[in-house]
């Protein structure tokens, strides 16, 4: 007799144990132990055409059923000079019915004729034998008088019909997506019975159907490859390929670790979907002592994948972050290496909104600050949304579908608005050739809105980012996947069927066009506008909606000084020299209109086709002459020929400069007074002898 031993099965060919020696040596090893003096059916497999012998199917799953997870115990028999890695010998576990009892599993497989011995005949002088005698001998007498047994009773394989299966494979003989439709439809809870036939790795299998309820389907003992859904385990190299490839670190426990838990068990499967590939279908694994890919992410044996996890619902994702987030704070295995991400800034910090620059990325002034210079404002871009890009007219290149629609929808969200911001990661974003920039990303939260990138998603305006597994997302990323979901299955903006059809604006910057279209401007009266961008402290683009129409639009009766230069118009040489306070003024235009709603009243037009007139911004109470402000604040000064008409009794310039001085830019004093006085019939008279020419 050689050695004996206890272990539990896994699985990996029916009689194969995972020796248990390691509870007490710790020296675990994994044998294949084959049965002694007896022959299985031959299973389905490439070489006899993926059909089985007779009855070799009922013969695995009658051993498999039985033993696969449970105790055994088992002996090793002298081995042949052939048998290479594998183990000869017996096991034993005790009767299912009674405990007190011990099964051969060699015997009783041949006497339900689930197996047959390798040497027939020979006489048995007693049939009532121990089954567990230690002698070959009487084991030999064992197996006879079983198998005539089975041949009595006609089990097995010498039933008249047994059973012979014939595998299919997804991709060959079926289509994958049938089987994840047929799934739905047909089996109870929407989940299919499947054995996990093979591990490749922590996250892949090969499958086997066998579910009743899809027979009718024609799909039982379909054969199909499982990516498990949320999940991806490093990969096991391949040693036969030339070069060899060698497997990712963790890889081989990762397997190990899976092999244990569910190698040839029958469990439900809930399938959602195929790889691009259409042959490889992605689903969840529902153990009934839990979930196998929270079990993954928690001990540090794989990743979030975040095309996978995009397939599932959206209450079965926040167990899966809790875990990977564990075992990232813990360094566990494939996180032995990770650090949360280091900011630039501070994580969270309050602010008003001063631009959107994109459907994505917004100028943000913090509270505290002063608006004194450009960089005192933060650049930040939301977290894990993608919006779609703006085009640019110089190099021909269109705008996306929905771009100004989600330019537009996040300016009305956030422009001038106080504003939490979490900043999530940063990366560097290329801005131009050989230059790049470290870019914030984050949520914004604006009023009761908790994320405007949520809202921007929900509404097809925006989708959001495809990360690599190893990426670092929004904190409310899988928020955002159930926000794109509603959106696409209501077919929602870039999510739609249909053609997108931009809305054409009548662009009047040209004089040609300014000047034909200036007397329908005037004779509209006060009418809604929007700054579409910032000039100079009083020369602006604005939109138009009701005219559906950009026009270049001037403060009539004022000046403001001449600001800093932009980046090109310096590189194209067509740069002026920045006047004093012409900065000063220009900020102070784009902290209080730019991108917001103002109301305009069209006067008259230039040579160059700007149309000039007054601005007012707030509503109610809060509204105001915007061309008064800046004079208040020693922004702009009264345009000389306004002055040199004579037709006004009051000097606009010295009275708004003298309380400028003398007040300190305290606009609560100066802007009811200024106010008084252009209402007055002075300044009425003023207007009608200054018309623009």
């Amino acid at each position: 007799m050689g050695n004996a031993g206890l272990g539990i099965v896994t699985g990996k060919s029916p009689f194969d144990i995972l020796d248990r020696f390691s509870c007490f040596l710790n020296f675990p090893f994994l044998a294949s132990m084959l049965p002694f003096i007896i022959s299985p059916p031959r299973m389905a497999s490439k070489a006899n055409n993926n059909v089985d012998d007779p009855g070799a199917f009922s013969s695995r799953e009658w051993l498999r059923s039985l033993c696969v997870g449970k105790t055994v115990t088992f002996e090793t028999r002298k081995q042949g000079a052939t048998a290479g890695d594998r183990v000869y010998g017996l096991l034993f576990m005790p009767d299912p019915s009674d405990k007190s009892n011990t099964w051969n599993l060699s015997v009783e497989s041949v006497r339900r004729g689930f197996c047959t011995p390798k040497v027939l005949g020979g006489d048995v002088e007693d049939p009532s034998n121990d089954d567990d005698g230690d002698s070959v001998e009487d084991y030999e007498k064992a197996l006879q008088a079983a198998y005539k047994e089975a041949q009595a009773s006609r089990a097995g394989v010498h039933a008249d019909k047994p059973l012979v299966r014939k595998i299919m494979n997804a991709g060959d003989e079926f289509e994958a997506m049938t089987l994840v439709e047929k799934s739905k439809r047909l089996c109870t809870n929407g989940s299919v019975t499947c054995v996990i036939e093979y591990v490749f790795d922590g996250s892949r299998f090969r499958c086997i159907v066998t579910d009743p309820e899809l027979e009718s389907a024609g799909l039982l003992y379909g054969s199909f490859t499982l990516i498990l859904a949320g999940v991806a385990c490093p990969r096991v190299g391949n040693p036969r390929l030339n070069p060899p490839t060698p497997s990712e670190p963790y890889a081989e426990e990762a397997r190990d670790f899976v092999e244990l838990r569910l190698l040839q068990r029958e469990l439900k499967i809930t399938l959602y979907g195929t790889d691009k590939s259409g042959v490889c279908l992605v689903g969840t694994i529902h153990h009934p002592r839990g979930n196998i890919g929270v079990e993954i992410l928690k001990n540090g044996l794989g990743r979030i994948s975040d095309w996978t996890i995009r397939m599932m619902s959206p209450g079965d994702v926040p167990p899966l972050r809790i875990a990977e987030n564990t075992a990232k704070r813990s360094n566990l295995k494939v996180f032995e290496s990770y650090a949360p991400p280091k900011l630039t800034g501070a994580s969270e910090f309050m602010g008003t909104v001063v631009e959107v620059i994109s459907g994505d990325t917004l100028l943000i002034l913090p509270s505290g600050e002063v608006y004194d210079d450009e960089s005192k404002l933060k650049k930040v871009s939301l977290a894990s949304i993608r919006a779609p890009r703006a085009g640019n007219e110089r190099t021909g290149k269109s705008d996306e579908p929905y771009a100004s629609e989600c330019k537009d929808r996040l300016r009305v969200l956030t422009i001038g608005k106080s504003a939490k911001v979490n900043i999530h990661y940063e990366k560097e974003i290329p801005v131009g050739p050989d230059q790049t920039e470290k870019r914030q990303f984050g949520t914004i939260s604006v009023g009761k809105r908790e994320d405007v990138g949520e809202v921007l998603v929900a509404e097809g305006l925006a989708s959001t980012q495809r990360h690599r597994d190893d990426d670092e997302k929004s904190a409310r990323y899988d928020d955002l996947v159930a926000a794109e979901s509603i959106a696409k299955a209501a077919n929602k903006g870039v999510h739609s069927d249909s053609d997108y059809k931009k809305k054409t604006i009548n662009d009047l910057s040209d004089p040609k066009k300014a000047k034909t279209h200036s007397g329908s401007l005037i004779r509209l009266g006060n009418t809604k506008a929007i700054v579409d961008y910032v000039f100079n402290g009083s020369r602006f683009k604005l939109f138009v909606p009701s005219e559906n129409c950009y026009i270049t639009f001037a403060l009539s009766n004022i000046r403001c000084p001449q600001p800093s230069p932009n980046p090109g118009a310096v590189s194209r040489g067509q740069a002026k020299a920045a006047e004093p306070f012409g900065d000063a003024s220009k900020r102070h235009s784009r902290m209080t209109v730019l991108q917001r709603q103002v109301e305009i009243t069209c006067t008259g037009v230039t040579q160059g086709g700007v149309i000039t007139g007054d601005l007012f911004v707030g509503t109610g109470g809060q509204r105001r002459d915007f061309a008064i402000e800046l004079v208040a604040s020693g922004l702009a000064t009264v345009d000389q020929r306004k002055i040199d008409c004579k037709s006004s009794s009051f000097d606009m310039q010295g009275y708004g400069q003298y309380h400028s001085k003398t007040l300190y830019l305290n606009l609560s004093l100066i802007v009811p007074l200024l106010h008084r006085w252009r209402s007055a019939k002075d300044y009425d008279r003023f207007s009608d002898g200054c018309t623009e020419q």
